[in-house]
C-alpha cells in the first residue's frame, strides 16, 4: 500500500490536504506583486536596480474540527509546525528583469513517518518560478521560463489558501513557457505559450511533488487514476476599465485557455484537451473591494476509459477532479485598523458546479484577515468546505470529482513568516 494511501483513513488526510491548499498561495498578493514581471508600473524603469536576494521562514497552526483517528473516529485536533523555506531570487534593471524562487518542506507534521516520509526539511522540494525578460520602451514585457499561466489574475482574491479554482488547476497554474503583456490605455493584454508542464521536483510520490496543481501520473491509492501531463497550453487574458470617478473603480476581464493532455498510460489510449474560458469583474470603492468570477472548463479524454474524472496533483500528492465543471468565485474585502494595527479583511465563496449529476459538488467558504508588522506577516482563515479536497477528513481523493461525504467542514489555521 502506497503511503499516501494512509492518508485517507487517518488523521494526517487533513494535514496533507491543508498543507497543499495553504502553501499553495505561499505568497500573498500583496508579496507577488512585487515580483519584476507582475510590476504596475511597467513603463518606466525601477527607482532601484540590482539583484535582491532574500526568503520566507514560515510556520503555522492548524485548528481541524473535522479530524478524524486512525480508526476513524472524529476528533478536534490542533498541530503548531513549521511550514515551509522559500529561498528568492529577484533581478529589476532597467531594461531586463528576472525572477527565481524555491521551496522547501518536510521536516513537520505535514511530511509524518506515518505517510512514509523519514521526516526531515527538504525531504519534499521544487521550484515555485524561474523566469527573465524584457521590458520594452512602449511598457511591452516579454518573458521566458518557469512562470504564472496568464488565466485572469494570477490570484482570484486575497485567501491564502486559495479558491476551489486552485484545486482544479484554473488559479495560480505555473508552466514553462513565453508571455507576453501590454499594457494600453484602459486596458491590458496578457498572452503566452506553454510547450510543457511543471517539471516534478523532489518527493515520495510518483509524480506529484509540484507547486501548482498540474495533470499528472496518478499514485496507486488513487480509483481510476489516469496518467497524462500537460502539453501546448495557450492562455490569454484581456482586462479593461469600464468606470473611474473618484474612489469608485470598475473593471472587467475575460481569459481563455487551451492545451493538449499527453497520455502517459504507456498504452494506446490516445490524447485528451482542456478548454477554459473565464470572465470577471471587479468593484472598488474607496478602501472596499469586490470580485465576481465565472470559469467553465471542459475536459476532453479518449472514449477508452473513464471519461468523467482525471487524476491532478501537487505538493507530492494526487487526487481526482471531474473532467467538466464551471467555477463560481465571489469575494469582498477591506482594510481596517484594530488596535493601532493595519488589517486586511475578506470573505470568499467558491463553487465547482459539476456537469455529472451524480457528482456532488464542492465549495469553500473562506473569512480570512492578514495583518504586517516589520518582517512578520500573518494570515488567519476560518475554512468552511464541503466536498472539498483540502478542507476535512476524508475528502482529499474524491472530494472534487465524485465528491466526499457532503458535509460540511471546518478549519482555522493561522500562517506566520519571517522574512530575511
Amino acid at each position: 500500500m502506497h503511503p499516501a494511501f494512509r492518508f485517507v483513513r487517518s488523521p494526517l488526510v487533513l494535514a496533507l490536504c491543508l498543507a497543499c491548499a495553504s502553501l499553495a498561495h505561499a505568497e500573498t498578493p500583496a508579496e507577488a506583486a512585487s515580483t519584476p514581471a507582475e510590476a504596475p508600473a511597467a513603463t518606466a524603469a525601477p527607482a532601484r536596480t540590482g539583484w535582491t536576494l532574500g526568503g520566507v521562514l514560515r510556520g503555522r497552526w492548524d485548528v481541524r474540527f473535522n479530524d478524524a483517528h486512525g480508526g476513524g473516529t472524529r476528533r478536534t485536533s490542533n498541530h503548531l509546525s513549521f511550514d515551509t523555506l522559500i529561498l528568492k531570487a529577484d533581478y529589476d534593471g532597467k531594461d531586463y528583469f528576472a525572477s527565481a524562487q524555491y521551496r522547501f518542506y518536510g521536516g513537520s507534521v505535514l511530511y509524518s513517518h506515518a505517510g512514509g516520509y523519514r521526516n526531515y526539511p527538504g525531504e519534499v522540494s521544487f521550484p515555485l518560478q524561474a523566469y527573465a525578460g524584457r521590458r520594452f520602451a512602449n511598457g511591452d514585457r516579454v518573458a521566458v521560463g518557469l512562470q504564472p499561466v496568464v488565466l485572469d489574475e494570477q490570484y482570484w482574491g486575497a485567501q491564502v489558501l486559495g479558491s476551489i479554482g486552485f484545486v482544479v488547476g484554473l488559479e495560480e497554474v505555473y508552466a514553462p513557457g513565453i508571455t507576453y503583456r501590454h499594457d494600453g490605455q484602459g486596458y491590458r493584454l496578457a498572452a503566452g505559450y506553454f510547450p510543457t508542464s511543471t517539471p516534478d521536483g523532489k518527493g515520495i510520490s510518483r509524480d506529484g511533488a509540484r507547486y501548482s496543481t498540474a495533470f499528472v501520473q496518478g499514485d496507486s491509492y488513487v480509483p481510476n487514476g489516469t496518467r497524462t501531463s500537460e502539453r501546448d497550453l495557450v492562455a490569454a487574458t484581456l482586462d479593461w476599465d469600464l468606470y473611474r470617478h473618484d474612489d469608485i473603480t470598475v473593471s472587467a476581464a475575460v481569459s481563455g485557455l487551451y492545451s493538449r493532455l499527453q497520455d502517459e498510460s504507456g498504452t494506446p489510449q490516445g490524447d485528451g484537451e482542456r478548454r477554459a474560458l473565464a470572465a470577471s469583474i471587479k468593484v472598488g470603492n474607496g478602501s472596499w473591494r469586490g470580485k465576481l468570477l465565472v470559469a467553465r472548463q471542459d475536459i476532453s479524454l479518449p472514449a477508452a476509459r473513464d471519461t468523467h474524472v482525471i487524476t491532478v496533483g501537487g505538493f507530492d500528492a494526487s487526487y481526482n477532479i471531474a473532467t467538466k465543471g464551471t467555477v463560481v468565485f465571489a469575494e469582498v474585502g477591506r482594510p481596517v485598523t484594530l488596535g493601532g494595527q493595519d488589517v486586511d479583511l475578506y470573505a470568499s465563496l467558491s463553487r465547482f458546479i459539476k456537469d455529472e449529476a451524480d457528482f456532488k459538488d464542492s465549495q469553500r467558504l473562506t473569512l480570512g484577515g492578514a495583518w504586517t508588522h516589520g518582517r512578520l506577516r500573518v494570515s488567519s482563515e476560518l475554512l468552511v468546505g464541503r466536498n472539498d479536497p483540502f478542507v476535512g477528513a476524508g475528502q482529499y481523493i474524491s472530494g472534487a470529482a465524485e465528491g466526499g461525504d457532503d458535509r460540511y467542514k471546518t478549519s482555522l489555521f493561522t500562517v506566520i513568516g519571517y522574512r530575511f
